[in-house]
């Protein structure tokens, strides 16, 4: 078996590569960039390529006999700014570059494809009541232009999976939090792990979901190496405390830090249902004063500072 992951060296890709090498899978990382600094993965072919050019795509699934994928690349950080201004290089690289990933898929008769979708495309919580979200809730009113584009991604992917007789499996992750995260979560935990001010975009009593960036590492690895998936869509989502809760974490190992929070902000949706996730993987998922200490010491460790709460 040989599993291409494509945005290798991103965020969630790094750990997935590391996860999967781990395991003993043959892994073909593939990314816009060259290889990191420090490149140690025993195993792991490294590809620089653009995944909005087809061809460039194929050649490694051809040279490395690749057989699945776990597809990460994304323009996705600059577009939560509203005031994002670089629509074309996010809709080359979110529509024609997933595409193209879809392609590959079909004519490489790719074994399993895995796409790393969002629970952005739910839009704000208040849109569905006291009624808990899963993997048959049709979508309301995605928020912002990431979680559009994302919608759009899982409907091409439906219907490559019906048109074309492959596998595509959707994973609607939470916000993702962990050292090297550039959502919210680095206003709000890295910063005051750096001694700066914090804030959270979101109310103080509201909730907001996450998952530790090696929680759905850990999920994508169990998706690529199972030798059968039983759906094409899972929540990849975890607990879902509020600002405050969080805060109060983060102040328990940081006295001294101060964090606001938008208190006027609409919530955005978190009541999630996981249990498939969690019941056909055996997934284990971190506390959440375990993923909130774990971003609040990789940050630490990454500017030289020592560690706290050991």
């Amino acid at each position: 078996m040989k599993i291409m992951v494509v945005g290798s060296s991103g965020y969630i890709g790094r750990r997935v590569v590391r996860s999967l090498a781990e395991q003993n899978a043959g892994v073909v990382a593939f990314d816009s960039m060259p290889a990191p600094q420090g490149w140690t993965f025993s195993g792991v072919s490294y590809v620089q390529g653009n995944m909005t050019r087809l061809e460039e795509i194929m050649a490694p699934i051809v040279d490395y006999e690749v057989n699945r994928m776990i597809a990460l690349g994304y323009f996705m950080t600059p577009l939560l700014d509203p005031e994002c201004r670089d629509l074309i290089n996010a809709a080359r690289v979110n529509i024609i570059g997933i595409a193209n990933l879809f392609e590959a898929a079909r004519l490489a008769r790719l074994h399993r494809l895995i796409f790393a979708s969002t629970v952005g495309i739910f839009g704000h919580q208040d849109a569905y009541g006291p009624e808990s979200i899963n993997e048959a809730t049709e979508p309301r009113t995605p928020k912002s232009l990431y979680g559009i584009m994302k919608l759009l991604n899982n409907a091409m992917a439906e219907r490559y999976a019906r048109s074309y007789g492959i596998e595509i499996v959707k994973v609607h992750s939470a916000a993702v939090i962990g050292p090297g995260n550039t959502a919210f979560s680095r206003r709000m935990i890295q910063d005051p792990a750096l001694g700066k001010p914090g804030f959270g975009n979101w109310p103080s009593a509201g909730h907001r979901n996450i998952v530790g960036v090696s929680d759905i590492a850990q999920l994508y690895t169990k998706m690529a190496l199972a030798d059968e998936v039983q759906h094409d869509t899972y929540m990849g989502t975890g607990p879902a405390p509020t600002g405050r809760e969080i805060a109060d974490i983060v102040k328990k190992y940081l006295p001294d830090a101060e964090i606001t929070f938008d208190e006027k902000a609409r919530v955005p949706a978190w009541n999630f249902d996981n249990s498939r996730a969690l019941h056909e993987f055996d997934w284990k998922i971190q506390s959440v004063e375990e993923m909130v200490l774990d971003e609040i010491n990789g940050t630490k460790e990454a500017a030289g500072l020592p560690p706290v709460g050991r």
